[in-house]
C-alpha cells in the first residue's frame, strides 16, 4: 500500500514537471520571436540613423539659408534703392571740375546713403564709385579710388590695378567676391564683397559701381549652430559655383580634394532667391562613433533583456502552473475550507471583461449624443468644399445618420427675413430654436431626402438629394419650397426667402451649389420681393450691376493725391477689365460707371482747391462730350487720360523739398499710427516745426487734414486686420492706436458710414461669394 502511494506521488511530480517544461518552452519560443525580429530589423538602423543625421543637418542648413536669405534681401533692397536713386544718374554723368550744385548733389546723396546704412546692421559699409570723376562716395566720406584703396578699403590679395579692373570697372550683376582681407592696419577685416555695375543693367559701358562690404562674422555667426552641431564645415558657393565663404573645423577634409580618402557625409541646399549653394561636409567618423556606441549599447541592452526575459519566463511559467496545482490539490483534498479560499483568476477575467463592456456601452452612449454636432460640422464642411468626397465611406456616413441614396443634389438656402412673430427678445437661444424648427420642417417635407445645416444667425442651408431624371425636378423643387414657406409662415409666424441652386449629379458639386444659392439670395436685392429664388433664373439676368468698390475709389483718390500716374491708370485699367472682360454689361451701365469715376475725380479736384480749367485748360472737353462717347472703349481711353493729367498736374505743383518733407511726414505717420499718443504736436516736434505750420503745410500739399489722414491710415489698417475673422473689434482698435472701442467705432462710422462690426460681417460674406464666383468662372 505504501509502495503504491510513493509511485503515485512520483507520477504526479513527473506530470507536473512535464507541464512546467511545456509552459517554459512556450514562453521561451515567444521570447525568441521578438529577438529574431530585432536582429532582422537592426540591420537597417545604421542606414536610418545616417538618413536622420542628414535630414537633421539639412534642416539646420535650411534654417540658416532662410536667415541668410532674409539678410541678403535687406542688402538687395538697399542696392535697388541706391541704383534707382533719382540723383545717381546725374552724379554718374558729372565730371571734373565739379560745380557747387554737383557738390550739393554729392552731399544729399551721401545723406541718403547714411539713411540706408542705418537701416541694416548686416552691411559693414558700402560705397559708390563714379567713373567720370573718379569719385568714391560712402555714407561718411567722399574720396578717390586710389585713396580708398591705399588708406581705407584696400584688398590684401589685389593690386590697385587689379582692384580697378576687377571691381570698379568690371561688369557685375549681383556678383560676390570671395571672403578676403579688406582694410588697413587695425581696421583690417575679412570681408565678403558685393558688386553691382552702375547704371543698373549696363553691360557695355559701365559708368560706376556699387560695392558693399559684409563682415564675414555676420554670416559665419549664423552658421555657428550647424558647425557646433556636426563638428564639420559649411561652405557657401555663389551662383557660378565659386566658394565665397567657409566656416567650421579646419581639419575637415574638403570634398573637392581627391587625394583625401577620409570618408565624409555631404549635404547641400541651393537658395532659389540668391542662387547660393550651402554645402555641409561632416567627417563620417564623427557620426559613426555614435553609431558604434549605439550598437554596443544595443547589444548590452539585448543581453540584459534576454537574461531578464528568461528569468521572467521561468517566473511566469511558475505563476501559470501555480493555479493548476492548487486546483488539483483542492479537488483531492477532503477539507478545502482548511486551506482557505483560493483566488480564481477566471473570476477576475470575467469581472474585468464585464467592466470593459460597461465602459464601452457608456462610450457609445456619449458618442451617440455627440452625433448631431459631428453631422452638422461635417455637412458645413461639405457645403464649403472642405471634404474630399472620394474618401467618404458608407460606414462613416451611416455613423452620422446620413444617407444619399439618389444621384441628384441641390442646395437650398433659407433666410429668415422676419422672425419677430416667433422671437421676442432677440436671444441666441431663440434664434437657435427657430433655425432648428426651420431645418426640421424642411427635412420632413417630401419628396426629397434633405439634411439641414445651421449657418448664420438667420440662415439655414438644406442639402437636397433627389432621384433621376434630374431635369424634371425643377417643378418639384418649387413645390417643396412652397410647402416649407407655407408651414413656417403659418405655424411659426416667420417670413422666409428660399434660394435654390441648380441641380447637380455629383456630391462634390455641393460647394458650387452653396455658392449658387448664395448668389440667388443676394440677387433678391435687385428685384421686387420674391420668396422663392432659383439660381437658373438669376444667372440669365446679366449686366445688372458694375464693380466699383469703395476701397478701389479710396485707392484711386490716394494715387491722384500722391501724383502717381501709373498706379491711378492701373486701377482704372483693372476696373475696366473686371467689368467688361468676359461679362455682359450694357453701354448704359458702362457710362454710369465712368460717370462715377469722373465724379471721384471732381471730388478730388474740389478737395485740392483745383479747377477743371487749371488742369485741362480752356480747350478741354466738356463733361457732356466725354460722357456721350459712342463706345465704352472711347470712354475708357478718355477717362484714363484725364486721370493721368490730374496726377501730372498734382505732381508738378509740388516742390521737391515740400514733396520730400510730405513723404517723410506720411512715412512717420504710417510707422507710428498704432501709437495712441501720436498727435499734431508730437509730429511737429519730431520734424522741428510748429503745429500750425505743420497743419497748414500738410493740408496744402496733400489736400487733406493731417487728422483725417491719420484716421484714414488707421481705418485702412483696421480693414486689413478685419480680413482675419479671428481679430476682434477690441483687439483691432488697440492695434491701430485707439485707447477704447468707442472712439474707434465712432471714427470708423464717420469715414466709412457703417460700424466696424457690420463692415467685418459684410466683408467676410462678400469675400466668400466672390471667391466662389471666381472658382465657378
Amino acid at each position: 500500500m505504501g509502495k503504491m502511494t510513493t509511485t503515485t506521488a512520483r507520477n504526479e511530480r513527473s506530470n507536473r514537471v512535464s507541464v512546467f517544461v511545456t509552459l517554459l518552452m512556450s514562453y521561451l519560443v515567444v521570447l525568441l520571436i521578438p529577438v529574431i525580429v530585432f536582429w532582422g530589423l537592426y540591420t537597417q538602423i545604421e542606414r536610418i540613423m545616417i538618413e536622420n543625421a542628414n535630414n537633421s543637418n539639412m534642416a539646420l542648413i535650411e534654417q540658416a539659408k532662410q536667415v541668410v536669405d532674409s539678410r541678403l534681401d535687406e542688402m538687395h533692397l538697399i542696392s535697388r534703392n541706391i541704383t534707382s536713386h533719382p540723383r545717381l544718374d546725374a552724379l554718374l554723368k558729372a565730371g571734373s571740375p565739379q560745380t557747387g550744385a554737383e557738390h550739393y548733389n554729392y552731399y544729399t546723396f551721401m545723406q541718403e546713403m547714411q539713411r540706408y546704412r542705418n537701416s541694416s546692421s548686416f552691411i559693414t559699409d558700402f560705397y559708390v564709385y563714379l567713373d567720370e570723376s573718379d569719385t568714391v562716395l560712402s555714407p561718411t566720406l567722399k574720396t578717390t579710388s586710389s585713396v580708398l584703396f591705399s588708406d581705407i578699403y584696400g584688398y590684401e590679395s589685389l593690386t590697385f590695378q587689379q582692384y580697378q579692373a576687377d571691381i570698379l570697372h568690371g561688369v557685375h550683376f549681383n556678383r560676390y567676391l570671395p571672403v578676403t582681407e579688406v582694410g588697413k592696419g587695425l581696421n583690417q577685416k575679412r570681408m565678403l564683397t558685393y558688386m553691382q555695375t552702375l547704371p543698373f543693367g549696363e553691360k557695355n559701358n559701365p559708368k560706376g559701381a556699387l560695392v558693399m562690404l559684409i563682415d564675414e562674422r555676420q554670416i559665419t555667426g549664423l552658421l555657428e549652430e550647424i558647425v557646433k552641431t556636426n563638428n564639420g564645415t559649411i561652405s557657401i558657393k555663389d551662383a557660378s559655383g565659386q566658394v565665397i565663404l567657409s566656416a567650421g573645423e579646419t581639419g575637415v577634409p574638403d570634398m573637392g580634394k581627391a587625394e583625401d580618402k577620409q570618408p565624409v557625409m555631404t549635404v547641400s541646399s541651393r537658395s532659389a532667391r540668391s542662387g547660393w549653394e550651402y554645402v555641409s561636409v561632416v567627417p563620417e567618423k564623427v557620426f559613426m562613433e555614435k553609431v558604434n556606441m549605439v550598437k554596443r549599447m544595443a547589444a548590452g541592452v539585448l543581453g540584459i533583456c534576454l537574461a531578464a526575459g528568461v528569468a521572467a519566463c521561468a517566473y511566469m511559467t511558475y505563476r501559470a502552473y501555480y493555479p493548476l496545482r492548487d486546483i488539483i490539490r483542492f479537488i483531492r483534498q477532503s477539507h478545502p475550507a482548511k486551506e482557505g479560499k483560493v483566488r480564481n483568476e477566471y473570476d477576475f477575467i470575467k469581472s474585468t471583461m464585464a467592466d470593459s463592456f460597461g465602459k464601452q456601452t457608456e462610450m457609445k452612449e456619449q458618442l451617440s449624443r455627440q452625433t448631431p454636432v459631428i453631422r452638422s460640422n461635417f455637412l458645413q464642411r461639405l457645403l464649403k468644399g472642405n471634404v474630399d468626397t472620394a474618401d467618404m465611406s458608407e460606414h462613416a456616413l451611416e455613423f452620422m445618420g446620413i444617407s444619399f441614396p439618389f444621384p441628384g443634389f441641390a442646395v437650398a438656402l433659407i433666410e429668415l427675413r422676419d422672425a419677430s412673430g416667433f422671437i421676442h427678445n432677440e436671444r441666441e437661444s431663440e434664434w437657435a430654436l427657430i433655425r432648428f424648427v426651420t431645418g426640421k420642417v424642411a427635412e420632413e417635407i417630401h419628396p426629397f431626402t434633405a439634411y439641414s445645416v445651421d449657418l448664420e444667425k438667420n440662415q439655414v442651408a438644406m442639402i437636397l438629394n433627389m432621384p433621376e431624371p434630374l431635369q424634371d425636378k425643377a417643378g418639384e423643387l418649387y413645390d417643396w419650397a412652397e410647402q416649407v414657406k407655407l408651414v413656417i409662415e403659418q405655424r411659426f409666424k416667420s417670413e422666409i426667402t428660399i434660394a435654390i441652386s441648380d441641380i447637380r449629379s455629383d456630391l462634390g458639386c455641393l460647394a458650387s451649389g452653396y455658392t449658387e444659392s448664395l448668389k440667388a439670395l443676394e440677387y433678391s436685392i435687385f428685384t421686387a420681393y420674391k420668396p422663392i429664388l432659383f439660381y437658373d433664373e438669376m444667372k440669365q439676368k446679366t449686366g445688372v450691376y458694375y464693380d466699383f468698390p469703395i476701397e478701389t475709389e479710396i485707392q484711386l483718390i490716394n494715387a491722384m493725391k500722391s501724383g502717381d500716374t501709373d498706379k491711378a491708370q492701373d486701377i482704372i485699367q483693372r476696373l475696366y477689365h473686371n467689368n467688361f472682360s468676359g461679362q455682359s454689361i450694357s453701354p448704359e451701365l458702362g457710362r454710369l460707371m465712368f460717370a462715377n469715376l469722373l465724379s471721384t475725380m471732381f471730388k478730388l479736384l474740389n478737395a485740392l482747391n483745383l479747377k477743371y480749367e487749371d488742369v485741362f485748360g480752356q480747350a478741354g472737353k466738356s463733361i457732356e462730350d466725354i460722357t456721350e462717347g459712342s463706345t465704352v472703349e472711347e470712354l475708357y481711353r478718355e477717362v484714363k487720360w484725364m486721370f493721368g493729367q490730374v496726377c501730372l498736374y498734382v505732381r508738378d505743383q509740388r516742390g521737391d523739398s515740400s514733396s520730400q518733407l510730405l513723404d517723410k511726414i506720411k512715412s512717420y505717420i504710417a510707422e507710428h499710427h498704432d501709437d495712441a499718443m501720436i498727435s499734431l504736436a508730437s509730429i511737429a516736434e519730431q520734424f522741428d516745426i510748429t503745429p500750425p505750420y505743420l497743419s497748414a503745410f500738410f493740408k496744402k500739399n496733400s489736400g487733406t487734414n493731417l487728422t483725417d489722414y491719420l484716421a484714414k491710415i488707421r481705418i485702412e489698417r483696421s480693414k486689413e486686420m478685419m480680413r482675419d475673422a479671428k481679430n476682434t473689434i477690441s483687439h483691432i482698435a488697440r492695434s491701430v492706436g485707439y485707447t477704447s472701442d468707442v472712439g474707434f467705432i465712432r471714427v470708423f462710422k464717420k469715414y466709412e458710414g457703417i460700424t466696424p462690426g457690420k463692415y467685418k460681417e459684410t466683408l467676410h460674406s462678400l469675400s466668400s461669394t466672390l471667391r466662389n464666383d471666381h472658382l465657378n468662372s
